[in-house]
């Protein structure tokens, strides 16, 4: 289920990375993309997915605006470039869009709803070859079936030398087949940053079997192996390098000071010690994109900067990009109240049990547990199969529809959906999510737990069938 949502990202991330980058490196803005629908158009138009990513925020649903029946267009904070997709009619097309920059998407509809497309934009050439990226990308590196096993079968892993001739020879071999499936260099240089990337990932999905948590130097080790020279490859025309930068800033065996304690200047200080000097050219640019990266995680919940915190982004940042960026998030939260519904990260990291915590806030009501992820389609998916369900109970004040879900979910994803969502959202560690998993067998989700008025687990199941009169049985008999 992951992984194809993995390719499905993926490929919406790295078709536009061919591109040269036009833009200046401090260029910030807004920009948008309209829809202009012609002939015998639909008069409820919508898209069956809409969304867009970037280096520095990640990804991001976007909605659809009306105008008029023919007009649809979307606007977004545009930090440097930022990559967007859609699907109509189940086809997929992505491209690329700088800041300040408008594109416009016209459909030209038959009597039959049937329609061609035209685009005005920057990328063309992305645009119009998406599909056929997108299809080759996820068929290469998903459904490998056929080609010989990408390195060695086994090595050491509590060796990082081991580690890194293992990645080498892994991002090798994967580059020389790539070479040998097609002469189409676009389709190269795109493969190639997938490669790079998801190798990367796949070290870092190593490290519990690699590492002991109470040895810190075998782990910056670690980190300075698997990140050896590529500095310049996680720069922000990589929209996908956000990836490798969360999972750094998450892994909290590092015990990452607290930056909006100790400043940026000293936060520096400290990565330098984790990785030395191995990050090679750009090692300046990796820091502030990291560093940004951490405001951005900090301000996540809600929260705004002091007024000397504003100073040290202003006075740390070498371009406009960080710092207009991070501002504009600070004066964002600072004009809107946290929904009181929404619990981002809400127990202390070291603190693994959490559920009880969770569901003692709801005792005497029936509370239904959704446990979800923002890259889980089937979990998606039922949302709108249980939307006809919410409707039946929304009057009811005894039930609750809680969502719970963990690190692995795309941040500014879930704030969408907790946008969309009624209900109680609650975003928790890793270690506080597999503590749960374990403690109540759930190997896989879409999972559902039923919660009766005394705090007590009466139902827990994962997918079940017939879903709508599955939940809805277990609510009425908890009530």
């Amino acid at each position: 289920m992951r992984p194809l949502f993995l390719a499905f990202i993926l490929c919406l991330f790295f078709l536009p990375t061919i591109q040269a980058i036009a833009q200046k490196k401090d260029q910030v803005g807004f920009s948008s993309i309209q829809f202009q629908l012609k002939g015998n158009y639909p008069k409820d138009f919508d898209l069956q997915s809409f969304g867009k990513g970037d280096a520095l925020t990640g990804e991001r649903l976007l909605k659809l605006e009306k105008l008029n029946d023919s007009t649809y267009f979307a606007k977004f904070f545009n930090p440097y470039l930022t990559s967007y997709y859609f699907i109509l009619t189940n086809k997929y097309y992505s491209s690329f869009i700088e800041p300040n920059r408008n594109d416009t998407i016209e459909f030209v509809f038959d009597k039959d709803d049937n329609f061609v497309i035209n685009y005005s934009g920057d990328y063309t050439n992305i645009f119009q070859n998406s599909d056929q990226y997108a299809d080759l990308l996820k068929n290469y590196f998903f459904n490998q079936s056929n080609i010989d096993t990408w390195t060695r079968k086994s090595f050491d892993v509590k060796n990082v030398n081991e580690l890194r001739d293992y990645l080498n020879e892994r991002t090798e071999k994967k580059q020389a087949h790539l070479n040998s499936s097609t002469e189409n260099t676009n389709i190269r240089e795109i493969g190639y940053g997938i490669i790079e990337i998801t190798d990367i990932l796949f070290a870092f999905g190593l490290k519990k079997e690699m590492l002991s948590d109470t040895n810190p130097e075998k782990r910056y080790e670690f980190y300075q192996a698997v990140l050896q020279d590529k500095a310049a490859l996680l720069d922000m025309d990589l929209p996908m390098s956000n990836l490798v930068y969360r999972e750094i800033l998450r892994d909290s065996a590092l015990n990452l000071p607290d930056l909006l304690k100790i400043g940026p200047t000293k936060y520096q200080d400290y990565l330098k010690r984790i990785f030395k000097n191995n990050l090679g050219a750009d090692e300046k640019e990796f820091y502030q994109h990291l560093i940004a990266m951490a405001y951005l995680e900090k301000m996540a919940s809600g929260n705004s900067l002091t007024a000397t915190q504003q100073f040290d982004v202003l006075n740390y940042f070498n371009n406009n990009i960080y710092k207009t960026s991070l501002l504009r998030q600070n004066e964002l939260n600072s004009s809107q109240a946290v929904a009181a519904n929404i619990h981002y990260l809400p127990f202390l990291a070291e603190k693994e049990d959490v559920f009880q915590d969770i569901i003692a806030k709801y005792k005497g009501k029936v509370v239904l547990v959704d446990f979800w992820a923002t890259w889980c389609g089937p979990c998606i998916s039922a949302f709108e199969t249980l939307k006809p369900l919410k409707e039946k109970y929304k009057n009811n004040k005894d039930v609750v529809f809680l969502y719970l879900t963990d690190e692995t979910s795309d941040l500014n994803l879930w704030h969408n959906f907790t946008e969309k969502l009624t209900g109680e959202h609650f975003y928790i560690t890793k270690a506080q999510q597999k503590f749960i998993n374990d403690r109540n067998n759930i190997e896989a989700i879409p999972h559902y737990m039923l919660i009766d008025r005394n705090g007590e687990i009466k139902h827990s199941e994962t997918t079940p069938q017939d879903l709508y009169k599955t939940i809805d049985s277990w609510i009425e008999s908890a009530l």
